[in-house]
Formats: structure tokens, sequence, C-alpha cells
């Protein structure tokens, strides 16, 4: 007994002297579990999951929330040296200007026209690709183009072949040429996923093509639409690069005058209070855009 007892002393020293040991004694359901007492406990996933996520938390702050806040402040006073409060007034003053109103009349147009024009080519060429045109994988590849070509290159190629034209039309072509690859990318995408036997048994029943896709590709892929749409109606708002470059000045024509023009030469001539509340107002124009959107989403899923 005696003898035991020492080895189990023996035992017992060495699993302390041992700094990363642990010994589990199972008796029954209770574990008695020995740990060394100065061994401090690791950080949880959840902390070391905020820790990385630290940095860019901070970057956000600092280069997205922290200047759109100093935009609602310069939006809310007279001017950038007296600092006066004024309430609404430059938000009622930019919704009055002319040139605010013809901004944003061109920017809804390009909204209600050109972005349907793209969401319906862009599923058109998804259904060739997916069912039709799929022993052609290369043919794919071809509408990532667009993304990858420089804005600049193509500009020069539109100003050859649209430099009669007296109309927004070259820039909804533009539009569409610059945002239909990823559009193509999404809705291809969607199309994979959906389950081959739900076409089979169509077609047992007799269903011709434009009914199964009407019918059933469509309604499943709808979630997908409705993303597409709202990342197309977002990228709307980003035209004023190549609609700069194709016009060359900062005073395009009336029908291709949008949001961003009024913007950037507000910038240009210093007034910061008509470009902060424009900027703001544009901003709440996309949040309720998205928003709407979202909620027919889920209202059409549900």
């Amino acid at each position: 007994m005696e003898v035991k007892c020492m080895l189990k002393n023996e035992q017992m020293m060495k699993l302390i002297k041992s700094p990363n040991r642990i010994v589990s004694k199972l008796k029954g359901k209770k574990a008695d579990k020995i740990i060394r007492p100065d061994v401090s406990p690791s950080l949880s996933w959840n902390i070391r999951c905020m820790l990385c996520l630290l940095p860019s938390l901070l970057g956000i702050v600092i280069f997205f929330f922290w200047p759109f806040i100093r935009v609602l402040y310069y939006s809310v006073i007279n001017n950038q040296f007296h600092k006066k409060l004024v309430g609404l007034s430059n938000y009622i003053d930019t919704v009055l200007n002319p040139h605010f109103q013809l901004a944003m009349k061109n920017s809804l147009m390009l909204i209600l026209i050109g972005v349907p024009l793209l969401v319906v080519i862009a599923l058109v060429l998804s259904l060739l690709l997916a069912f039709y045109l799929n022993r052609f994988p290369r043919l794919r590849d071809a509408f990532i183009l667009p993304m990858l070509i420089p804005t600049a290159s193509i500009v020069l190629i539109w100003q050859q072949l649209f430099s009669g034209f007296t109309s927004s039309m070259p820039i909804y072509l533009l539009f569409i040429w610059k945002n239909i690859g990823i559009c193509i990318i999404l809705l291809t995408a969607a199309l994979t996923t959906i389950d081959k036997s739900m076409f089979e048994a169509a077609k047992i029943d007799g269903a011709k093509t434009f009914q199964i896709h009407r019918k059933i590709t469509i309604p499943v892929i709808m979630p997908s639409i409705f993303f597409t749409v709202l990342l197309s109606i977002v990228n709307s708002f980003k035209i004023f690069k190549e609609s700069y470059l194709y016009y060359g000045n900062k005073y395009p024509p009336d029908h291709s005058y949008t949001l961003q023009y009024y913007m950037n030469n507000n910038f240009l001539k210093f007034d910061y209070q008509a470009l902060a509340s424009s900027s703001v107002l544009t901003s709440v124009l996309i949040l309720c855009i998205v928003v709407v959107g979202l909620r027919l989403q889920r209202r059409y899923q549900s």
C-alpha cells in the first residue's frame, strides 16, 4: 500500500511540473481535471474574430462614417466659415434648383429605361448560355471583357460610333455594356442551381420551352433577379466617369446631365452646402430604392 501511495504521489508531482499536460479521470459521468493553475486561458473565438475585424471597422469609421457625418454637418450650416445653423434651408434651395431637378430627372430616367433593358438583355443571354449554348464555355468568358477593358478605350470607340447622336442613347448603351458582365454572371449562377428534374417533369407534361421558362425558371431565380436589379440601380449612379469622358467637359447636353455632374460642378465652385445637401438627398434616394427592393423581394419569397 505504501508503495502504491508513493507511485501516485510521484505521478501527481510530474503532472504538476508539466506545463501543458491535462489528465482526466472519469468516474461514471464525472470528470476530475488537473490543470496547472498558472496557465492563462486563451482568448475566446468571438474575441479573436473581433480583433481581426477591428482594423477594417476602424477604416470604415474613419473613411466612411466620419466623412458622412461631416457632410451632414455642412448641409445644415450657411457656409464653412461662419458655420451658422440654417436647418433645412440648404435642402430646400437644392430641391428648388432647376439644375438639380434636371439632374434628378435624367438620373431617374436612366433607372427607368437603362436598368430594365440591362436586366432583360442579361436574362436572355444567361438563358442562352445556361441551356442552349452550354457547349461553348469560352463564350461566357467573353461577357466579362467589358469589366476588364479600360473605360477610356471604350469611350474612344463610342465617340467614333455615336458621333452624330444628339440623344442620351450612347450613355444608356455604355451603361449596359459596362454592367452586363456582372449581371450575366449572377443570373447564370442562379440558373445552374435549378434542379433539372423540374424541367424534365414539365416536358413530360407537354409544356413548351416558353412556358417552362415563364412558369419555372423565372419564378425560381426571382430572388437573384431582384438582387441584380438593385445592383444595377446602384451602378447607374456610377456612370459619371464614362459620361464625363464621352462628352469631354463638365457641362454635357441637358439630356445627359445627371446628379453626379451637379455635385461635381458644385465641388469645383466650392459650394459645399449645395454639394453636401445634394449628396445627402442622393443617398436617401438610393437608400429608399434599396429598402423598397428588399421588401418586395422578401414579400415575394414569403
